[in-house]
């Protein structure tokens, strides 16, 4: 018995090993294939907003959130869920977001930007340019009202969001669920 049992412990540790999606699905670089990334050159660890998380029956984007306590400045929004990715838009306070997703450690909130309709906002506020004057300017994709953000309804399947209206990762702390 002893001696079938410590093969099976040595493959415990293993199981957890596995890719969570195909390598054939993968493109250069780690991202995901057909993914779309909203600026000229995303950093290497970009990582999509994902909608659809709950499943058939239910949203895209199954929350609701308020930005707020921001202390009179911004809120960056960000192509990765840390404070060192690149910067893809800025949101000021009381602006309203759809929640799609969350980082791991529940720290950071994968958003879509949008009206409380699903509508893409009129303006957003233009996100501070980095030092360096070579890089692009992080893109604003809310070019007209009226757009539909294409989160209120259910998708079939598990995607990264590839909309005509702003995504990224916020910060946990600053963004207030709201009811509809």
């Amino acid at each position: 018995m002893k001696a079938l049992a410590l093969p099976l412990l040595a493959l415990i540790p293993l199981s957890g090993c596995a890719d969570p999606e195909p390598t054939q699905k993968r493109a250069p670089g780690g991202e995901l294939a057909q993914e779309r990334v909203r600026s000229e050159e995303p950093s290497p660890t970009a990582r999509p907003v994902k909608i659809g998380e709950g499943g058939t029956r239910f949203a895209a984007c199954q929350g609701r959130g308020r930005v707020g306590n921001l202390r009179g400045g911004s809120l960056p929004v960000r192509d990765a869920p840390f404070d060192a990715a690149k910067q893809v838009g800025t949101l000021s306070e009381g602006a309203h977001v759809f929640v799609c997703t969350r980082s791991l450690d529940q720290q950071w909130l994968g958003v879509v930007v949008g009206t409380e309709d699903g509508l893409a906002p009129p303006a957003l506020a233009p996100s501070t340019p980095p030092t360096d004057t070579a890089a692009a300017d992080p893109v604003d994709v809310a070019e007209a009202p009226g757009v539909d953000c294409g989160v209120t309804a259910p998708v079939r399947s598990k995607r990264a969001y590839d909309g005509p209206c702003l995504s990224g990762w916020v910060e946990n702390t600053f963004v207030a669920a709201v009811a509809r």
